[in-house]
């Protein structure tokens, strides 16, 4: 839990500083869940405090499935195409972009580094701390 608690603050930093992006068209949230979708495949192969810091905590907070539905109403109300570009937008490249990061990290069989990478990561942040 602590992992989780540790890596929210992060990811909602990240988010609110796109969220400024913001205007008539929700680009902000857009490149958020994109980019989240395509961390959120590298570190599908995490296990352990590092799949909790990263995949939970930082993407967890840093994408946002109740603002992406919120923003496609309230496009809808101003204009059905903006809306349904947005819907494209983000429901076509973004699982795309998990499975081409997901197949990527594994192709290149570098999990199990990547993973080690990661974990001194979190610990030396831990007790940095």
């Amino acid at each position: 839990m602590i992992y989780v608690m540790l890596g929210a603050p992060i990811g909602a930093l990240l988010r609110m500083l796109l969220s400024k992006r913001n205007d008539d068209f929700p680009k902000g949230t857009l490149i958020a869940n994109l980019t989240g979708s395509f961390l959120l495949g590298l570190c599908a192969h995490l296990t352990g405090a590092a799949s909790l810091y990263f995949s939970i905590g930082v993407l967890g907070s840093f994408t946002t499935f109740s603002t992406l539905n919120l923003e496609l109403v309230q496009l809808y109300e101003q204009s059905k195409r903006k809306c349904f570009t947005y819907m494209a937008l983000t429901y076509i490249p973004g699982p795309i972009l998990f499975a081409v990061a997901y197949h990527l990290l594994s192709s290149l069989q570098v999990c199990n580094f990547f993973e080690k990478v990661m974990e001194i990561y979190i610990n030396s942040f831990i007790i940095n701390m």
